[in-house]
């Protein structure tokens, strides 16, 4: 049995080490130790330009490929002519894309992971020509997939209302958390090496992600300046690189004069990542839209206090164990931020109750319910 993955997103700059990437690669690296002894996985490629060829090949590296196939035929016209994955792609008996897009195929089974619909839900904080992209293409794919699988109940629900899909064809995986996520066993050590390589100064509330308008970046500048005005001493540590209508809105964020005590680090070692959530005061992720939210059980994994936003996935992913709060009340932020960073019992708590639910995520668990919507694609296909 053949299953081939479409890593081709992974292969573009834009995807590197973001989220989606993450997801990726831990369901490359889970999926064998979890599916039969009979099913082969290969890599999948489509691209015109040569560029992307050296990082194509550090993904076949770093997620083990056995076997890889790529195309260096338009995707666009592929897309735009309906062309078959067999033509392109060769032999195989399941095809998964697992960012958003699957193509057509003449027998294979048909599986697309569609982690969001932030092109209908939130549209004004994503590019035109990315909108117009995802229009044309993720609701085609849903409907041809055998099987759709989303990352929470929330992006279910909203994929079967928004896109008309047969519940019974979609499936909510949640994510898992990678190994080496915990907390830290030498905290001074760690802020130490925080000090030397980000200027990091303890006591910092920290947002690990994409900078951009839909994860509300506006919103908890505007709560962080509200925390200084109320005494807080520490920085708020933006992690994570520059995305869509990031300099309009970090233009909007200057002219408020809400850029005061923040610090950007841009891309952080992934071995640094435990130690920011470790070593912070207060974690937060107030976004308007995600899919999933898996920087929330990163942090809880890693001892660090939670403030999400009551929205979207994340009221579902943070549960009871974080505070929830309106990602338009910059002032409720605020509140939430100083509660969670304020040592004594009640940030304890939180620290205790984020452990046990952190604990319920795996890539292993995941990866077997992969396992599990492969197998009803394929006796779907075969019926």
């Amino acid at each position: 049995m053949k299953i081939l993955f479409d890593a081709t997103a992974m292969a573009l700059s834009g995807y590197h080490k973001g989220g989606a990437y993450r997801y990726g690669m831990e369901i490359l690296h889970n999926l064998p130790a979890v599916m039969p002894a009979d099913w082969e996985i290969g890599l999948y490629f489509n691209f015109l330009r040569g560029h992307h060829l050296a990082k194509m090949r550090e993904t076949c590296r770093l997620a083990g490929a056995k076997s890889s196939t790529v195309s260096r035929f338009p995707p666009q016209l592929l897309r735009a002519l309906r062309v078959p994955i067999e033509i392109t792609a060769g032999k195989h008996d399941l095809f998964h894309g697992p960012f958003d897009l699957v193509p057509p195929s003449r027998r294979s089974a048909r599986v697309v992971t569609i982690h969001d619909l932030a092109f209908l839900r939130a549209p004004e904080g994503l590019p035109a020509a990315w909108i117009r992209e995802r229009t044309a293409t993720v609701p085609a794919s849903a409907q041809r997939a055998h099987r759709v699988i989303t990352v929470s109940e929330f992006s279910r629900r909203d994929i079967v209302e928004r896109l008309q899909v047969d519940p019974s064809r979609v499936q909510a995986i949640y994510h898992g958390i990678s190994p080496g996520l915990q907390a830290p066993s030498d905290l001074e050590a760690d802020l130490h090496r925080l000090a030397q390589r980000y200027a990091i100064r303890p006591n910092f509330v920290l947002y690990l992600g994409t900078l951009q308008p839909n994860k509300n970046i506006e919103g908890l500048c505007a709560a962080f300046q509200r925390m200084r005005a109320r005494g807080f001493d520490g920085q708020l540590v933006l992690a994570g690189a520059k995305g869509w209508l990031y300099d309009e809105m970090w233009q909007r964020i200057v002219q408020r004069q809400h850029d005061v005590g923040v610090l950007q680090t841009g891309f952080v070692d992934e071995e640094d990542i435990p130690r920011l959530y470790g070593c912070c005061a207060a974690f937060a992720l107030v976004s308007f839209l995600e899919g999933f939210g898996i920087p929330v059980i990163e942090a809880m994994a890693c001892g660090a206090p939670v403030v999400a936003a009551d929205a979207c996935s994340l009221t579902e992913v943070t549960a009871n164990a974080g505070l929830l709060v309106n990602p338009n009340d910059p002032e409720g932020i605020a509140d939430a931020l100083m509660q969670a960073s304020s040592p004594g019992p009640e940030r304890d708590d939180l620290i205790r109750r984020g452990f046990a639910h952190a604990a319920q995520f795996t890539w292993a668990n995941s990866a077997r319910d992969h396992v599990a919507a492969y197998q009803v694609a394929l006796e779907v296909a075969s019926s």
